[in-house]
């Protein structure tokens, strides 16, 4: 679906006058800075702008650590003062409970708590490393989208994925009662009690049906009341029968673990968001912002990001068959490579092992009804060229035969 264009001009001229006031705010950034370093001679080394965030690093003359200091951008999430929040939370949790190198949070702060007038923030430790996209894209400066080697050197593929399934084993031993955000009670414990920042969604959810019903009703919300949602009465009937398909057929992807526990799952962790050292091991974790606990079916998925590039730009540019032949083969060698792995860490042959539904999801290829329900910008595109035509076969060809006559 198009973006709506009136919208999106209103937010670039928000970002664009926040822009201009961080770039007139490092005084006052600094001394900000300096209140949690208990020091007077911050310096704003760069500046970082990202998709959702604009960064400064900053540096001290008394040989310690760089910090960094992050801004939300308005009018790319909503709720910042609670995103950020709960981001500091989750990442303080991570570095608690597993071994996954993450920033040390220094502090964070509202709206109200920041003097610069920028919003809410958060100050962590500065990583320096080389971003593992880097290393794994095709080296093509005429495409602006990070796109997979697909001739990449073999062991160096093995390595990396290898590093990225080490995360995910260990963010898939996190269990939780409920889906949502996680918040701290008042004894410190980590709780789920907050709505899942990705997704318009304002309360919690005992199973997952109840939360991939809520997923697929926004879908249609977003197709309803969109201005430009469709082009013309062909386009509509397409889209509102991708919808009504989509709640039709998702009660046979429902995990057996309905009820929990539900897994801590990052909708933004991918190779653009990890950094690695010289000897491709991973340093430092980025972005933990849009993460949440979610059904197992999430977290259990094959990654999307093998190829690097989301599928349905993939699917969008090359088509539905030139995308399985690039990518069933490298998500093979990510799953050799992740039942290796967890062999060595003495896990028991059960189904229930990453590896193992990681494969199935491929197999009964649930795992394009996941994206497809969490990716909803995009559900149109992934259903018809991923779902439809590869996992519903002739019943879904002639459902949509059906819904278009």
């Amino acid at each position: 679906m198009d973006f709506d264009d009136i919208n999106l001009a209103a937010v670039d001229d928000r970002r664009h006058e926040w822009i201009k006031l961080a770039s007139k705010s490092g005084a006052g950034i600094c001394e900000l800075a300096n209140c949690y370093r208990q020091r007077d001679d911050c310096m704003l080394r760069s500046m970082h702008c990202g998709s959702f965030n604009f960064s400064f690093r900053l540096n001290w003359d008394d040989d310690g650590e760089d910090w960094l200091i992050r801004f939300p951008l308005p009018g790319k999430s909503m709720f910042l003062d609670e995103k950020v929040r709960r981001e500091a939370l989750v990442m303080n949790y991570i570095a608690r409970e597993t071994t996954i190198p993450v920033p040390r949070v220094i502090a964070h702060g509202t709206s109200d708590e920041d003097p610069t007038g920028l919003g809410p923030f958060i100050i962590m430790t500065w990583i320096d490393g080389k971003m593992m996209s880097d290393i794994l894209r095709q080296d093509d400066l005429s495409d602006k989208h990070d796109v997979l080697d697909l001739a990449i050197d073999l062991e160096t593929l093995k390595t990396l994925y290898g590093e990225m399934e080490e995360v995910l084993l260990q963010l898939w031993g996190l269990n939780f009662s409920k889906i949502g955000s996680t918040d701290e009670d008042q004894w410190g414990k980590t709780i789920v009690d907050g709505r899942p920042l990705t997704r318009e969604l304002n309360e919690t959810y005992d199973t997952s049906v109840d939360y991939i019903t809520s997923l697929l009703a926004l879908q249609s919300t977003h197709l309803e009341q969109q201005r430009n949602s469709v082009y013309d009465s062909q386009d509509c009937r397409e889209k509102y029968a991708c919808r009504q398909l989509m709640k039709a057929f998702a009660l046979n992807f429902i995990p057996q673990d309905d009820c929990g526990p539900f897994k801590l799952f990052c909708d933004d962790f991918c190779p653009g968001n990890v950094l690695v050292n010289d000897s491709l091991r991973i340093v430092g974790v980025l972005d933990w912002e849009f993460t949440y606990a979610a059904p197992s079916q999430f977290a259990a998925s094959i990654p999307w990001w093998l190829l690097l590039r989301r599928p349905h730009s993939l699917l969008e540019q090359d088509g539905p068959d030139a995308f399985f032949e690039s990518f069933l083969p490298k998500a093979n060698i990510y799953l050799e490579a992740l039942a290796e792995r967890e062999r060595t860490r003495g896990l028991t042959e059960s189904d229930d092992r990453l590896s193992v539904r990681m494969r199935r999801s491929i197999e009964d290829r649930s795992a394009w009804f996941t994206v497809a329900s969490h990716m909803g910008a995009s559900v149109d595109l992934l259903y018809w060229d991923l779902y439809s035509m590869n996992i519903a076969g002739a019943r879904g060809q002639a459902s949509h035969t059906g819904f278009m006559t």
